[in-house]
């Protein structure tokens, strides 16, 4: 089950601060301290709310389609699980849980008492520039990554 929450509103009831990853910057001239993907997709959202969460920014610029971020993630040597953390990123792979052809990545904000987790999006569904909360199921096809 997919469930779509309100946007920023829906982050302040959790308590989730969302609005310093949008003021942060994201572009610059050093390696690893910038972020690289096009805003507003949901590459550049989940390098955005992980860099305001952790302060590291994904170290993956190329063959970095949402799809892939688990197999970069292994290949720079950060953690992939299939059990989430709050704070990691969840990666969806093609067609799995609503996710389209180039695959999802979100950040996990928190995890429900079944093991579902609530998840801070952008460009998911018809919300191409608003942050939306979702909740997603670990299983086939989900990955979460850490550094």
């Amino acid at each position: 089950m997919i469930v779509l929450f309100s946007s920023v509103l829906f982050g302040a009831t959790l308590g989730i601060n969302v609005q310093g990853a949008h003021a942060l910057s994201a572009q610059s001239t050093s390696y690893g301290s910038s972020n690289p993907f096009p805003y507003p997709s949901c590459t550049w959202w989940a390098d955005q709310r992980y860099h305001q969460l952790h302060g590291v920014f994904v170290p993956w610029r190329t063959n970095a389609n949402a799809w892939q971020w688990t197999a970069r993630a292994r290949q720079f040597g950060w953690h992939v699980s299939t059990r989430p953390t709050i704070g990691s990123i969840i990666d969806l792979q093609p067609w799995v849980q609503g996710a389209y052809g180039a695959g999802h990545v979100a950040v996990v904000e928190r995890i429900l008492r079944n093991g579902h987790v609530i998840t801070s999006n952008m460009n998911w569904g018809r919300n191409r520039y608003r942050v939306t909360y979702v909740e997603f199921a670990p299983g086939r096809g989900v990955t979460f990554i850490t550094r």
